[in-house]
């Protein structure tokens, strides 16, 4: 089932919530920070599907949709709104961290290197979808 959302940014660049975890577009994206966008978590993996709310085409998430693979970042979106109140990241995460902007970013970076194989094959498919009709320019995440 998708969810409707928007396109939010952070010190690591631009996120949403997929399935209750943040998520991040780590093969290049055509959104930008405030778009309305519908999203999809592919349970049971790390994969994500983002793309437009207004267009019946693409909210076919399992068969067919237009969508942009984006990656899960396995930080809930429970966690990332009470990073502000909880200064105990060893009790919250399991391990010490200096803060959370350092938790943020390992998190980000352990899941963007997961599955390297699969890299070039969300590339590609994100390279194909299409927003308003015309291909904008791959972003470089």
């Amino acid at each position: 089932m998708a969810i409707r959302t928007k396109i939010k940014k952070d010190s690591l660049g631009l996120y949403t919530v997929c399935g209750g975890y943040i998520s991040r577009p780590f093969f290049g994206t055509q959104f930008e920070e405030g778009d309305t966008v519908n999203t999809h978590h592919f349970g049971g993996s790390i994969n994500a599907g983002v793309t437009l709310p207004d267009r019946k085409e693409t909210h076919n998430f399992m068969k067919g949709g237009i969508f942009e693979y984006w990656r899960t970042t396995g930080i809930s979106n429970t966690h990332y709104k009470l990073r502000k109140f909880n200064k105990d990241y060893e009790g919250l995460f399991g391990s010490k961290y200096d803060n959370f902007d350092d938790y943020l970013r390992l998190q980000a970076e352990w899941y963007r290197k997961q599955y390297p194989e699969r890299e070039k094959t969300f590339i590609e498919f994100n390279k194909g979808f299409i927003r308003e009709g015309l291909l904008k320019k791959i972003l470089d995440c």
